[in-house]
């Protein structure tokens, strides 16, 4: 189901359907493709913390999440941490058994030298559909849809709380909708809690009002909505 290398030097798991000699040829060199035949950039700029493009590979379009180093201090600091690729990589494949929409995971790269990491990328497959921001906005051409968008997105929320997920970053912007539902997003922050305890609730609330509050500044009409809707 997957290929996996692990040496001194990087840490790599691929799904095999998407292991072909193209895809291999990227995963031996990323960079190259960021600097000349990445397709566009959604983020990129000089000292960000993370460089995200969309890339074709087989004529089919994926999304690369590149994190990048702050240095090798930074990195020796780090060591015994997860990297956020790999929780991004972990945390969809949790959401994706929990029936939760999330672009599908498709490789984790983990460039190294020994213990010290050095640039780590995430790979999905690009979701075709319409982002939070573009269906919320003022002059937005989908009021019609947004009781039904925001009920796709409380049945989101049940799911996230029956599946014990906080998301951290909870909001519009961090969702693509496809017909209507939303497929989530940014993952690299969330958690998993083991019980139903104070943490767990405080956070999940803590998600549910980031959703309004961003909500309400793109959009106070929508946000009253998805109050009466949320409960």
């Amino acid at each position: 189901m997957y290929h996996q290398e692990k040496n001194l030097r990087r840490f790599l798991i691929c799904r095999r359907e998407y292991f072909t000699s193209e895809m291999q040829v990227f995963l031996e060199n990323p960079d190259s493709y960021f600097d000349k035949t990445m397709d566009r950039f959604i983020k990129k700029a000089p000292g960000e913390a993370t460089t995200v493009g969309i890339m074709t590979v087989d004529d089919k379009k994926f999304v690369i999440k590149r994190y990048n180093p702050k240095g090798f201090w930074h990195g020796c600091k780090r060591m015994l941490r997860q990297s956020r690729a790999l929780r991004s990589w972990k945390n969809s494949h949790y959401l994706e058994q929990h029936n939760i929409s999330v672009p599908k995971p498709v490789a984790v790269l983990i460039e190294r030298f020994g213990p010290i990491r050095g640039t780590t990328y995430f790979i999905m497959e690009y979701v075709d559909g319409l982002r939070g921001w573009d269906i919320f906005k003022k002059d937005s051409d989908y009021r019609n849809s947004w009781k039904c968008i925001l009920g796709n997105v409380a049945d989101l929320l049940k799911k996230l709380h029956a599946a014990r997920v906080t998301h951290d970053d909870f909001q519009p912007s961090n969702m693509i909708f496809v017909e209507n539902d939303p497929v989530l997003l940014d993952l690299d922050h969330m958690r998993i809690h083991l019980y139903n305890s104070f943490w767990f609730r405080s956070n999940f609330r803590k998600d549910v009002k980031n959703f309004i509050r961003v909500l309400d500044e793109i959009n106070p009409e929508a946000s009253r909505m998805a109050k009466t809707i949320f409960g």
